[in-house]
C-alpha cells in the first residue's frame, strides 16, 4: 500500500534521493521533529536583530533602507515590499520584518557587516552568549552556524532529503542559537517540542 501511495504521489527523481520508504519515512519524521525548533528561531532572530537595529538607526531602519544596507539585502527588501503591494497589503515595519526571508536575516552576520555585528551588538542579539572560558563566540561562528541552519531549514521547508551526514548535528545547533538568544526560548522550545496537541 505505501509503494503504491509514493508511486502516484512522489515522484521517482525525489523518492529515488533515498534508499528505500523507511528512509523517506524516517526523513519526514525528522523533518516533523525540527520543525517547531526552526519556527522559533527564526521568529526570535529576526526580532531580536529588529529590536536592537531600530534602537540604533531607527524604527524605520527597514522600510527606509538604512544606508548599511549592501545590494543582496536591498534586493530582498524591494521584493518583500512587492509582494505586500501585490497583496493589497500597507507597507508596514512589521509586515516588512516578517515578510523577510531568514536568508535576509542571516545574511547581517555575514563579513560585510562586521562593523554593525561586533560582540557588543551581538550580546544585545543574544543575550545569553556564554563566557569566553566556555565558548568564545564572534561574529563569524555565528554566521557560520545560521547558514548551516538555514540551509537545512529549506531543505526541511521544500520537503528535501535531510539524512545527511552533513547535518547529524544539526539539533544541537539549533538549540545552541537558541540559547544564545535566550534561556527562556530555548527552555519554551525544548518543552513545546515535546507536547501534543493533546497536552494544551
Amino acid at each position: 500500500m505505501e509503494k503504491l501511495i509514493i508511486n502516484k504521489f512522489v515522484s521517482n527523481t525525489r523518492f529515488n534521493s533515498y534508499d528505500g520508504i523507511e528512509l523517506y519515512k524516517k526523513n519526514l519524521l525528522k523533518s516533523k521533529e525540527l520543525y517547531i525548533p526552526l519556527s522559533i528561531l527564526e521568529v526570535s532572530l529576526r526580532n531580536s536583530i529588529n529590536t536592537l537595529f531600530e534602537k540604533l538607526y531607527g524604527a524605520g531602519w527597514l522600510v527606509n533602507e538604512a544606508n548599511f544596507l549592501k545590494h543582496k539585502e536591498l534586493e530582498k527588501i524591494y521584493n518583500a515590499k512587492n509582494k505586500l503591494k501585490s497583496n493589497k497589503e500597507q507597507v508596514t515595519k512589521d509586515k516588512l520584518v516578517a515578510e523577510l526571508n531568514f536568508g535576509f536575516w542571516t545574511g547581517l552576520f555575514q563579513s560585510l557587516y562586521q562593523e554593525k555585528m561586533r560582540l557588543n551588538n551581538l550580546k544585545q542579539i543574544f543575550i545569553n552568549l556564554p563566557s569566553k572560558d566556555m565558548l568564545v563566540v564572534d561574529r563569524k561562528l555565528i554566521s557560520s552556524k545560521l547558514n548551516h541552519i538555514r540551509e537545512f531549514r529549506n531543505r526541511v521547508f521544500h520537503h528535501e532529503n535531510i539524512l545527511k551526514v552533513k547535518y547529524k548535528d544539526i539539533e544541537k545547533d539549533i538549540f545552541e542559537i537558541l540559547m544564545f538568544l535566550d534561556e527562556k526560548i530555548y527552555n519554551f522550545t525544548k518543552n513545546l517540542n515535546n507536547e501534543s496537541i493533546d497536552d494544551l
